[in-house]
């Protein structure tokens, strides 16, 4: 009875042992995932673009469908999707050579439906692609993004003003198209004279060999003007900062650079040192508890 009495707390000790080692492992995974995650997240400015074009793709998906649209005016938005499909294929090259483990990336973290969602045939996949990528900005915290933002004005304008470009000549086109339809006169009759009327137009250069010539057209155009000044303007203005701007050198600390991710797994990382520091202990007791069952004396107290 006495034997019994003395040899359970080591059971016990064992089973406990058992348990901290399985929580040890829980914890390493949660960190090594939450890490790879953090790892793979690219500048705020960059997803907040990636998830801007997947909306405008998933925008034009439905519009194909819509019937009774001019038949030029819907090829817009098909050679649009062309360029929008070598957007996704490039983002997605980036994140899988970039990425950490690239195989996390490619089956542990979606990158096959990345790569899905490159085909025009599956472009309705691209609504998975909004969902990844406002859940990795959420992970990242809304108040980590806007110091990034704030930190790197230049290089988040510059993500802004390039899909401000790409929505300026998907929907200029598409309009203007539609408003000259009925013109007799009219002279952008297809979707690359559209498109080429638009870009010559946000340039500020304008050749004039393209122009509306109804009143619905020319009010397209007086918008496709005046947000090209602008638009213009500002990438003119990234280009004068990149080049006048002293160079600095980075002094981003590691946790503002990975935000509440990062502060996680440094949480994860002390529990797992003093989760180590109470295994150890708990070996110890144990071996003493089993040299003194061993050199017990038999029928002895």
């Amino acid at each position: 009875m006495i034997g019994k009495i003395q040899i359970l707390p080591v059971f016990n000790l064992r089973h406990e042992n058992n348990l901290y080692s399985n929580r040890k492992d829980t914890y390493m995974d949660e960190g090594i995932k939450a890490n790879n995650e953090m790892q793979d997240m690219k500048d705020p400015g960059y997803e907040i673009f990636i998830i801007l074009v997947s909306i405008l793709s998933v925008i034009n998906l439905f519009i194909v469908w819509i019937p009774g649209i001019d038949p030029d005016a819907l090829n817009v938005i098909i050679t649009f999707n062309f360029f929008l499909t070598i957007i996704f294929l490039s983002d997605f090259l980036y994140r899988f050579f970039t990425a950490r483990s690239k195989r996390y990336y490619f089956f542990r973290d979606w990158g096959w439906a990345d790569l899905l969602a490159s085909i025009p045939a599956l472009r309705i996949l691209r609504l998975f692609r909004i969902f990844k990528a406002y859940r990795l900005l959420k992970k990242y915290g809304g108040r980590n993004i806007l110091s990034q933002l704030k930190k790197h004005k230049a290089e988040s304008v510059l993500y802004i003003v390039i899909f401000c470009v790409m929505l300026v000549i998907e929907s200029g086109a598409f309009f203007v198209l539609i408003a000259e339809r009925a013109a007799p006169n009219a002279n952008i009759q297809s979707a690359s004279d559209a498109m080429w009327w638009v870009y010559v137009t946000i340039t500020t250069v304008g050749y004039g060999d393209r122009y509306p010539v109804t009143t619905t057209g020319r009010l397209v155009g007086v918008a496709v003007m005046t947000m090209g000044v602008g638009l213009f303007g500002t990438l003119a203005g990234f280009i004068a900062n990149k080049l006048l701007a002293p160079d600095t050198p980075d002094t981003i600390s590691s946790c503002d650079t990975t935000g509440t991710g990062m502060n996680d797994i440094s949480g994860i990382r002390v529990a797992l040192e003093e989760q180590t520091r109470q295994n150890e202990q708990l070996q110890q007791r144990l071996d003493r508890i089993e040299q003194q069952l061993i050199n017990r004396p038999p029928g002895g107290l």
